[in-house]
């Protein structure tokens, strides 16, 4: 898996919780492949390191900037921009190996 393909994907999941409350009523309804992908993403982040944890969080699941994830945790842009690119390593390497055995 790429990383483009893991920016793709986390776009993604960054729509389905911006309205959650709306994708998941609308998903029992008529089920759709988002609601795999975000519980998939939720198995690997479970096991991240706390720090690359917290910035899945405030980017992807509350839907901040990475400016504004910064200053949400008293960071540095530039800090948040490298945790970001640690956590996209992070997730191509963890998430390739868990489609490989399943």
């Amino acid at each position: 898996m790429t990383t483009e393909e893991i920016r793709k994907e986390l776009k993604t999941i960054r729509l389905y919780y911006a309205d959650k409350a709306k994708m998941d009523a609308a998903f029992q309804v008529l089920p759709h492949k988002t609601a795999d992908l975000v519980r998939s993403y939720a198995e690997v982040i479970r096991d991240a390191p706390l720090d690359l944890y917290r910035i899945y969080f405030e980017l992807y699941v509350m839907g901040l900037t990475q400016e504004a994830a910064a200053e949400e945790l008293n960071y540095s842009c530039e800090y948040v921009r490298m945790k970001n690119k640690k956590l996209l390593e992070y997730l191509r390497e963890n998430i390739s190996k868990r489609r490989e055995a399943a």
